[in-house]
């Protein structure tokens, strides 16, 4: 009889309880976790951060020749200005910026990676030999600093499934970053008329590829020499960016040219720790044209402190 009463005891324990936690967990909602989270008061408004875009001055932009160009500053993601920037186009080696992401993304610095059938690749070459063995890290630099064609085609045959495989990853890629304008058909830049990006296609490829500090790196180095692991071979490396030793703050990216596309530039700059992306596709002076837009966006615009 007696463990009936407290039977009876406990049932009853458990319904009160049970019937009193809703009551318990608002309780810690309004007094405990609520008092964590930061009111939208004045004082936590003093120290908040905002991305204020940049003001223009209305300085009128310099007359250009390219068929497309941008210009975006990139710590508030804001477009200083376009020309087309959504126009499909040849173009050309900037093509190897999407060749050194994909490939940064798969192989290591160390990586050994052999020369093949890529020593015969025409076009701009770092002048890689037949049976060459260099790390990924100094083909890196030879595809970035030469622009060398055969620099990318050797990345590529060492991908799984050849170069093939690393143009499918090439444009897998550009539809991971939802590039509407963008299609590849090698990793070095050759023409073809499925082969074409646009100005804001490439900018957000070159801002992808900015987030990996070794390619920052090589993107602004201005010469350097890389070596065969046998120490058979050196091949010595000059950066095509005129725009690294002539314009202040230039920290890179990747030049581009061939009779069909014309002259190309992606650009890098920064000043008073502001940072702006240029890029001018199909243009007759990609160097001149380049500088004049990197001066009159910063003579342009004033940025919040």
């Amino acid at each position: 009889m007696k463990y009936y009463f407290y039977s009876i005891g406990l049932i009853f324990f458990a319904i009160i309880f049970a019937l009193l936690i809703p009551f318990f967990t608002d309780y810690l909602d309004n007094n405990l976790i609520s008092a964590e989270i930061p009111q939208n008061n004045a004082s936590v408004a003093g120290v908040q951060k905002y991305n204020i875009p940049p003001v223009s001055k209305n300085i009128e932009v310099p007359v250009l020749s390219a068929k497309a160009a941008l210009v975006k500053d990139l710590t508030t993601d804001t477009i200083l200005y376009e020309k087309d920037a959504s126009e499909r186009l040849p173009i050309a080696s900037t093509t190897k910026i999407m060749t050194a992401l994909v490939a940064s993304g798969y192989f290591k610095p160390n990586a050994v990676l052999a020369v093949g059938q890529s020593s015969q690749t025409p076009g701009s070459r770092v002048g890689l030999n037949f049976g060459e063995d260099l790390s990924f890290r100094s083909l890196l630099y030879g595809m970035l600093l030469n622009s060398g064609n055969d620099a990318a085609y050797a990345i590529a045959e060492n991908y799984p499934g050849g170069v093939l495989g690393f143009v499918s990853e090439m444009n897998k890629k550009a539809a991971d970053l939802n590039l509407a304008n963008t299609h590849f058909e090698n990793p070095a830049g050759f023409d073809s008329p499925n082969h074409f990006s646009s100005a804001k296609d490439l900018s957000l490829i070159t801002e992808e590829a900015l987030k990996d500090p070794q390619l920052s790196r090589i993107f602004a180095t201005k010469e350097t020499s890389i070596v065969s692991l046998d120490k058979k071979y050196t091949h010595q490396l000059a950066n095509l960016n005129k725009l690294l030793t002539t314009v202040k703050g230039v920290l890179g990216v990747k030049t581009g040219y061939s009779d069909i596309a014309k002259e190309n530039l992606v650009t890098l700059v920064q000043r008073n720790n502001h940072r702006i992306l240029t890029v001018v596709l199909g243009s007759g002076d990609r160097f001149g044209e380049s500088t004049n837009l990197i001066e009159w966006a910063y003579s342009n615009f004033t940025w919040s402190e």
